[in-house]
């Protein structure tokens, strides 16, 4: 029993606190992760802040986050860079892809609601109003987006953190779709995946996803500019 002289607290509402260094990295990453930065090239903690409006400091740990996540390479003086890549090791991070997002899009199915597919669809409609355009800019944005919007449902926040990370390294190759932007209408798959995704066929949107991921892979390994194999060995140390 509670004593007779127990004050009851007035209902308080929790503070969310997010500090001014993870908005910075939150704001970076999801540039990079929409093809912002493209591969090689250098980021600048001092141009960032002042485009974020913040001191150097959150900026420069935001990047410093993004270089232990692989987004990022340090140079030897001291500044970023988008990291080149092997063939090799693109084709690696974009199968993972394919496997780990169709199993997001299995999980998401049945947990979608009318607000989610209504976003997912506005996406989709803008994506293919992109490729249209020849708009690339637009067409990252809205593949990226219509992406989240489907694995967001999955219950597993750590299947969404490894997508995450897996993002921050193939982003910046997507670039390169501008070479025949045309060509990815017939590689689109996402109509396909939202409607099964509709009527609760899960394998069968997971399987439009991953052939979604596979169709740009294979442009990307024609079209895309990528370090020989012995570069990268080198820059990694092996």
């Amino acid at each position: 029993m509670k004593p007779a002289n127990a004050k009851i607290l007035p209902p308080l509402e929790r503070i969310e606190f997010r500090s001014m260094q993870d908005k910075a990295y939150e704001q970076i990453r999801d540039v990079l992760m929409r093809g912002g930065f493209e591969p090689g090239q250098k980021v600048s903690s001092r141009k960032l802040a002042a485009m974020l409006g913040t001191s150097d400091m959150p900026a420069r740990a935001a990047l410093g986050r993004l270089l232990a996540e692989g987004a990022l390479v340090q140079n030897p003086n001291g500044t970023f860079s988008v990291p080149l890549i092997s063939l090799r090791k693109f084709q690696e991070v974009m199968s993972l892809r394919a496997i780990l997002e169709a199993e997001a899009t299995r999980q998401a199915c049945g947990h979608i609601d009318e607000p989610g597919f209504a976003e997912i669809q506005r996406c989709s409609d803008g994506l293919a109003r992109a490729i249209d355009e020849n708009n690339i800019d637009d067409y990252l944005d809205f593949n990226q987006r219509l992406k989240f919007a489907v694995y967001r449902y999955s219950p597993s926040r750590t299947l969404l953190s490894m997508i995450r990370l897996l993002w921050l390294q193939a982003a910046p190759f997507l670039r390169h779709l501008n070479q025949g932007l045309g060509q990815m209408l017939e590689a689109n798959f996402h109509e396909e995946a939202i409607a099964a995704l509709k009527v609760g066929e899960a394998d069968v949107a997971a399987a439009a996803i991953a052939r979604d991921i596979g169709a740009g892979m294979a442009f990307l390994s024609k079209y895309g500019q990528f370090l020989p194999e012995t570069d990268e060995e080198d820059r990694e140390g092996v």
